[in-house]
């Protein structure tokens, strides 16, 4: 027996981005102030980048558990929770003493910024406005980078990463606008959950360590045998058996995987052809900003266009950018105008793929899949800078 969901008022349109924008943002705001880190906390280039990791692995954690909140306790229990962690991930990095309070507060930032990003989601409800939603944290993404760099120019770098903390400026107005869950007799699969997780973090920390991968594959089995036995556990089975479910979090995963190579293997070539931070930055800005306010023509008007016709498009324009990205010895703007194409089809797809994949879905299941779709969205931002620095 699941809690009964308590309807509040709708959620403005105008929210919904305000509360996924500055997660993303977060997210990459260490991408041209990595090197300044590193000076300032005297560590190496690798043990910097664990500033990046340690927030793909907040996310890799929190977004799953976040949709179960939801579905247990409500969106506004899932709100206020999420909001605290981002607080307490934000204290941590602006005062941060060493660099392990640094990665600690990287996690803890992320951990609460995947909650209002899966909220924002779960608000959301149909494509147009599902749109809303991953184009703002497109123009997140794309703003963090130069963003970062400018407020480390003028503060310093521990201020940079407190950018997440924006997102706290829409919980007054959104905290009497979501729903409660009623009392109920859900239970929460504490066994799933952490084979669930177990599994994600070792397939986030096989982006550094190749045991983790023996790890990944070795969790497969007993979470398989444990979603078999729980059919309604932290894993709904109806989940595993939906292939248009499937599908969804397929393709999701590819074409992240896709755009977050281009996000780190672009810089790289520009780097190697000349171009300083603040140029490289600039031309981030510029096309990833283009490519994300285009993205809504398609998300709103997916129904028109036909859902299946904008996925196989935006597939075809994720292929072709991969083609760009990698024409290295040509004109450098080749690669910039690649990733260009690829947050338009990305973020594009992104929106109409959890609509599409979660329609036929249970109203019980809904939060969850969310959850769990957000999740293979946030696997691609693990991987694809792993091929890219293979590639380095």
């Amino acid at each position: 027996m699941t809690a009964t969901v308590v309807r509040a008022r709708p959620v403005g349109a105008v929210w919904l981005p305000l509360l996924a924008a500055p997660v993303a943002m977060a997210n990459n705001s260490p991408g041209l102030v990595l090197g300044v880190m590193g000076e300032d906390l005297g560590t190496s280039g690798a043990t910097t980048a664990w500033v990046v990791t340690a927030f793909g692995l907040g996310l890799a954690v929190g977004t799953p558990l976040a949709g179960h909140l939801i579905r247990g306790r409500g969106a506004r229990v899932a709100l206020l929770v999420s909001a605290a962690f981002v607080l307490v991930g934000t204290i941590l990095l602006v005062a941060a003493p060493s660099f392990g309070v640094v990665v600690a507060g990287r996690a803890v930032q992320a951990f609460g910024g995947s909650g209002m990003m899966v909220v924002a989601i779960n608000a959301a409800g149909t494509a147009g406005r599902a749109g809303l939603v991953t184009a703002g944290a497109g123009v997140g993404g794309a703003l963090g980078p130069i963003v970062g760099l400018v407020v480390t120019s003028a503060t310093s770098w521990h201020v940079a990463l407190g950018l997440g903390a924006v997102t706290l400026l829409t919980v007054p107005a959104l905290a009497s606008r979501l729903p409660d869950a009623a009392p109920g007799a859900t239970r929460f699969d504490v066994t799933g959950a952490g084979l669930f997780i177990a599994l994600v973090l070792a397939l986030v920390l096989s982006t550094r360590f190749s045991a983790a991968a023996v790890v990944a594959v070795a969790a497969v089995v007993p979470l398989v045998l444990w979603v078999r036995a729980r059919p309604e556990g932290f894993v709904p089975i109806a989940l595993v058996r939906s292939r248009p479910y499937l599908l969804a979090c397929g393709l999701i995963l590819v074409l992240a995987t896709g755009y977050f190579f281009l996000l780190y293997r672009v810089p790289a070539v520009l780097r190697a052809a000349g171009w300083d931070s603040g140029h490289i930055g600039l031309a981030q800005l510029v096309l990833l900003l283009a490519g994300s306010f285009l993205s809504l023509v398609f998300a709103a008007n997916s129904d028109r266009f036909g859902r299946h016709r904008v996925v196989v498009g935006m597939v075809v324009l994720a292929a072709a950018a991969q083609v760009l990205g990698l024409l290295v010895g040509a004109d450098p703007l080749l690669p910039v105008l690649g990733l260009g194409v690829a947050v338009l089809a990305m973020v594009s797809a992104q929106a109409v793929l959890m609509i599409t994949g979660t329609e036929r879905l249970s109203e019980a299941h809904r939060p969850v899949a969310v959850g769990l779709y957000s999740l293979f969205f946030q696997l691609g931002g693990a991987f694809g800078p792993m091929f890219a620095a293979l590639l380095s």
